[in-house]
């Protein structure tokens, strides 16, 4: 499934840095015993006044102040860098709050308490920073202590990923997978897009199994139908994945309208081109010369589309004296393209039990669908699971995913 279009579609996820309120940047109580000098506490007031106000270019310039002074004791430059840090979180300035926090964390002056959560902040600023080994380090470490946090679990598959180690992002994203009972969406992507680059399609099938049936939107759709449509190169296919297109909501550009509509008319089904490039004229999708293009695909399928109606009257006795299962399967498409789906289910199940079809393939399709489009699923999924050729089965598992 190295469908392009879809498994590069969407944006790695990257959880918020938290949030360090000033109250923290205050004296510990294991701290109680040590002061800032009073030379470096009057700057520092200065810049904790600013940044109340969210003035970081004010705070900034008054951490600058007390760095100047001289001389300093180390927890003068501790209590410095917690607050340069913070200011560097808040202007942006990810991979220098980084370097500084990792800085804090090591200077033996951090209260254990703190060190935990900040650990988890610190594997959040390097990923941002693009420092991905580095962030996969820290959220590992954190992890030892709160392993069941996915954020961070995520974080880490996300930063292999960052790094082309896609192996690892994938049991990464599979350890997730195997311990949720309903996986992120980020994460299910993430194994998508990492299969995609190795070539696994076994990888990338369970993940958009996983994704259609717990995240099923149109976006979803769109981007694996997308990319279905435009590596097939069998008609068969191609009309059950616009039919799928269009039965799900992703039917939407002027192009779709006008290549379903002709394919429809080339495979046999006119009536239904018809019906759907007359659908793509009423929602308004066609202007200037795209509206032409659709005007003259209309008058082609209205002129084959006049010669299956002129054929519907006689369809129940033409079955009914029916001896092969391809005039059976011929008469199924007549009832199928005329929107009669009761009718052209029957015809096609007529069809199967006789066997000797030139293609029983697309027959066990054509019933799945019809029986689809009246609400009947389980038998839908038995007429689908009659599809046998890989790549049209794998056409077949997306309509039983269809709900």
């Amino acid at each position: 499934m190295s469908k392009a279009k879809f498994v590069l579609g969407a944006a790695l996820a990257v959880g918020s840095v938290a949030f360090v309120p000033v109250a923290l940047l205050a004296p510990s109580v294991a701290e109680a015993q040590q002061k800032v000098s009073a030379s470096v506490g009057k700057p520092l007031k200065a810049a904790q006044d600013a940044i109340q106000k969210r003035n970081w270019n004010g705070a900034l310039a008054a951490i600058k102040q007390a760095q100047a002074v001289e001389p300093r004791t180390a927890y003068d430059n501790y209590k410095i860098n917690e607050l340069l840090w913070y200011v560097y979180l808040q202007q942006g300035r990810n991979a220098d709050a980084a370097r500084l926090l990792e800085q804090q964390m090591a200077s033996g002056m951090m209260p254990a308490g703190e060190k935990v959560q900040r650990t988890k902040t610190l594997a959040q600023l390097y990923f941002r920073g693009g420092s991905y080994g580095k962030a996969a380090q820290f959220a590992s470490q954190y992890l030892k202590s709160s392993p069941g946090d996915q954020e961070m679990q995520l974080l880490i598959a996300q930063s292999y990923y960052q790094q082309k180690d896609y192996k690892n992002a994938i049991a990464a994203a599979d350890r997730m997978i195997k311990g949720s009972a309903k996986p992120s969406e980020d994460v299910l992507q993430l194994k998508l897009r990492s299969s995609y680059e190795i070539g696994d399609q076994a990888g990338s099938a369970q993940a958009l199994d996983l994704l259609l049936k717990y995240y099923p939107s149109q976006d979803t759709w769109s981007r694996v139908l997308d990319g279905f449509i435009s590596q097939t190169k069998h008609d068969h296919e191609l009309l059950a994945l616009y039919r799928l297109s269009e039965d799900v909501g992703v039917l939407s550009k002027p192009r779709q309208y006008t290549d379903m509509s002709q394919a429809l008319v080339v495979g046999g089904y006119a009536s239904e081109g018809q019906r759907v490039i007359e659908k793509g004229i009423a929602a308004g999708v066609f202007q200037g010369e795209e509206l032409a293009r659709a005007q003259r695909t209309l008058e082609s399928a209205k002129r084959r589309a006049d010669a299956e109606r002129a054929e519907l009257p006689k369809a129940a006795a033409k079955l009914a004296a029916a001896r092969t299962g391809d005039e059976m399967y011929a008469i199924g498409k007549l009832y199928f393209s005329a929107g009669d789906y009761a009718q052209a289910s029957g015809a096609f199940a007529k069809a199967i039990a006789k066997g000797g079809l030139g293609d029983a393939d697309d027959a066990s399709m054509m019933l799945g669908i019809s029986l689809s489009r009246q609400g009947k699923r389980a038998d839908a999924a038995k007429a689908f699971a009659g599809v046998k050729d890989p790549r049209y089965a794998e056409v077949a598992r997306l309509w039983t995913m269809k709900g």
